[in-house]
């Protein structure tokens, strides 16, 4: 155990995050040296004034009557751990700033502090994100409008032709306007359901399989459970996605009569396996590429799909090696 005070008293004063101590009239009594790079003041310039000095003044008065509130009643009315509020920088700008509290009594006199965490860099990695999910909006958009509705329309058309005549091409002109409507599905869920996931929380993995296979499963085919599924870390209907793509790979590939198993990983991920042809050598390394497709009737966007949310989970999906059919197993952790 270290019990030398300057070993903790350097942590303290050179630690990332700042640190701002005030007394019950809200005084700066203590700043660490990280103060400067959030705040642009050196520690001993900020000592001795309000903290009104890195308030916004549109927070100030919230902030006194917060203090006086607490005081004297004890109640906090709000978390103190984490909270996110806008700072004020000396040269004049704010900074948004995630928040913790402490208090803690010193001599008979009762401190509070705020270890403070400029994130700046995710308030903006967040607003860029907003953005491109804007942007993706808009080219669904485009693609469910021009494009499915023409499609419909043709569709429409064909059905009429054939009502009334027949035609050698008609066939292959009907397996193209079901491939171009794959095509958009495909599209239309890699732009929706990406790179960008909703709510993480903790699903039952199992009833979620359920209503994939449901989905995507075949009445002839065979799905079964190794093990207990207990509950997953995930967004549910990203999740749910990933299990549907899977699973109609899986029954395309290995005809209505394939077997599909999936299990837990010893690490906490999952594995999705099926018993049909594999996926011949020369293909493994593309197979999650976009446009990648092993059947004429594929559109190459399935397992893309798959490995986008994937990682926008932060889970790592690979094609593990296997005795028969494809094996995908996903380290969640």
């Amino acid at each position: 155990m270290i019990e030398d005070k300057t070993f903790f008293r350097t942590l303290v004063e050179n630690g990332s995050d700042a640190i701002l101590t005030i007394d019950e009239r809200s005084e700066i009594v203590f700043a660490n040296e990280s103060v400067r790079r959030v705040f642009g003041y050196e520690s001993e310039e900020i000592i001795g004034e309000s903290l009104t000095i890195v308030i916004p003044e549109r927070f100030q008065e919230a902030h006194f009557e917060a203090i006086d509130r607490y005081l004297e009643t004890g109640s906090r009315g709000f978390d103190w751990n984490s909270v996110e509020l806008p700072g004020t920088h000396k040269e004049g700008h704010e900074v948004p700033l995630s928040i913790t509290f402490e208090e803690h009594p010193y001599d008979d006199r009762r401190l509070f502090s705020g270890i403070i965490r400029d994130i700046s860099a995710r308030k903006q990695y967040e607003r860029s994100l907003e953005r491109q999910n804007e942007r993706l909006d808009r080219f669904a958009g485009i693609v469910s409008h021009d494009l499915r509705n023409p499609l419909n329309t043709a569709m429409a058309q064909l059905s009429l032709a054939q009502a009334d005549a027949e035609s050698e091409y008609f066939a292959d002109l009907e397996r193209t306007h079901e491939r171009m409507a794959a095509l958009i599905e495909d599209v239309l869920t890699l732009t929706r359901q990406g790179r960008t996931v909703g709510e993480i929380e903790s699903v039952p993995f199992e009833s979620v399989v359920a209503e994939a296979w449901t989905t995507a499963g075949s009445e002839t085919a065979t799905l079964e459970l190794d093990g207990d599924l207990e509950e997953i870390t995930a967004d549910e209907e990203r999740l749910r996605t990933v299990l549907e793509n899977l699973f109609a790979n899986a029954v395309h590939h290995g005809g209505a009569q394939a077997t599909v198993s999936i299990g837990r990983l010893p690490d906490g991920g999952f594995y999705v396996m099926d018993d049909g042809t594999g996926i011949p050598k020369s293909d493994r390394e593309d197979v999650f590429e976009y446009g990648h497709t092993g059947s004429e009737e594929g559109t190459g966007l399935g397992l893309s799909i798959v490995r986008s949310i994937a990682e926008a989970h932060d889970w790592r999906v690979d094609l593990a090696p296997s005795d028969g059919g494809a094996r995908f197993e996903f380290t969640t952790s």
